[in-house]
């Protein structure tokens, strides 16, 4: 995308536009404001929350943008994070929809938290999700792997059976958070395990390092850096991948095009790929955890030409050489970067779910973890 907008609004400070913008309106005389918003961000301060904690995958992926956002933006604007943790994000998107306004100088992160905890209507959600306005989606794959005594084989379909037969102790944060999709594909395989919530997964790692668990999971993030040297030393094994959607197929994870997919384990496993009202609510879960992973959002009302402003900004910060550094790659992966009306298709995808399904899915939550709608 290469968007030229015209800049109708001199570089002046957020609190004097809106102050020009109040005392047009309130003197009633007959005219709109421009219909293209500021472009041009010289001096101006843009607030990025990010709802999660310091340190956390989203905020390592969203410092990484406000870098390049920083410098490709019209106007260079200071980009300053504020992390607001919280409730699975719920949080800081609330604090967020509350108080962002559609001018360009307010973005959010949002995560696989954001998106369940909107569409499993927890009672503390106040935002409404789809009237955000997306510039970019960032895709992270997912990998589910034992410990070498619980899976001793070196085939993936002969471990999940030693798993389905000796049901392993599994740390979690909880069944309505991020790990749901993970959760989802245990009970369709039939692996029962023995959950311990309330953990993160940085404690869940290190429960695993200690073999007080038999089972695990990582974003692909850190997969070079925490998990493959567990695999190396002979403590882990990979079973399987969620797998990366490519041209509307769910195919092998390209950053471990060794490991299965859960759905080509699922089938190994019963002998009939996995279809029906059990595919689609899994497929929906797939969308929210792998493909809209990490998303870059703007609020409710925004225009269009910001939009596009942001996300020409994004597109030329993932070409640009500070996205081809070491850091930057191992953040990223080998994933393509979804930006604009790539990014919107994902995230509109990562909100479907139809009714038929969000009932199962309750009622799975209810019988498998009572918990109530």
């Amino acid at each position: 995308m290469n968007i030229r907008l015209t800049n109708l609004w001199p570089a002046v400070s957020r609190r004097a536009r809106r102050g020009v913008l109040v005392a047009v309106t309130g003197f009633g005389l007959g005219f709109a404001a421009p219909a293209q918003a500021q472009t041009d961000l010289s001096g101006e301060r843009v607030n990025m929350i990010i709802p999660y904690q310091e340190g956390s995958g989203s905020t390592i992926h969203g410092r990484l943008f406000a870098i390049g956002l920083e410098k490709h933006l019209p106007g260079q604007p200071t980009i300053i994070v504020e992390n607001i943790d919280g409730g699975g994000s719920v949080r800081g998107i609330n604090q967020f929809a509350a108080r962002a306004n559609p001018d360009g100088l307010d973005i959010a992160a949002i995560a696989t938290g954001t998106f369940f905890q909107y569409l499993l209507k927890d009672p503390a959600v106040e935002y409404d999700l789809p009237s955000f306005r997306p510039f970019l989606a960032s895709p992270f794959g997912l990998l589910v792997y034992a410990s070498t005594d619980m899976a001793t084989s070196d085939d993936s379909v002969e471990n999940v059976r030693q798993l389905i037969e000796n049901p392993p102790i599994y740390g979690a944060s909880g069944p309505t958070s991020s790990d749901l999709p993970v959760l989802l594909s245990f009970s369709l395989l039939g692996i029962k395990p023995q959950y311990v919530f309330g953990l993160s997964n940085a404690e869940t790692r290190a429960g695993f390092e200690r073999g007080e668990f038999g089972l695990n999971y990582d974003n692909m993030a850190s997969w070079a850096q925490a998990v493959k040297p567990l695999v190396d030393d002979g403590t882990a094994r990979p079973l399987f991948t969620l797998g990366f959607e490519e041209n509307g197929k769910i195919v092998r994870d390209p950053m471990l095009p060794d490991v299965p997919t859960f759905l080509e384990i699922y089938e190994a496993i019963n002998g009939k790929p996995l279809e029906g009202i059990e595919y689609e609510v899994w497929k929906a879960a797939f969308n929210i955890r792998v493909m809209g992973s990490k998303m870059l959002v703007l609020p409710a009302d925004t225009s269009d030409e910001i939009v596009a402003q942001y996300a020409d900004a994004a597109e030329a910060a993932v070409e640009g050489d500070e996205f081809k550094t070491e850091a930057a790659q191992a953040t990223l992966g080998e994933y393509p970067q979804r930006v604009g009306a790539d990014a919107e298709t994902v995230f509109k995808a990562s909100l479907e779910m139809s009714d038929e399904a969000r009932a199962w899915l309750f009622d799975w939550l209810e019988s498998e973890f009572d918990v109530s709608r």
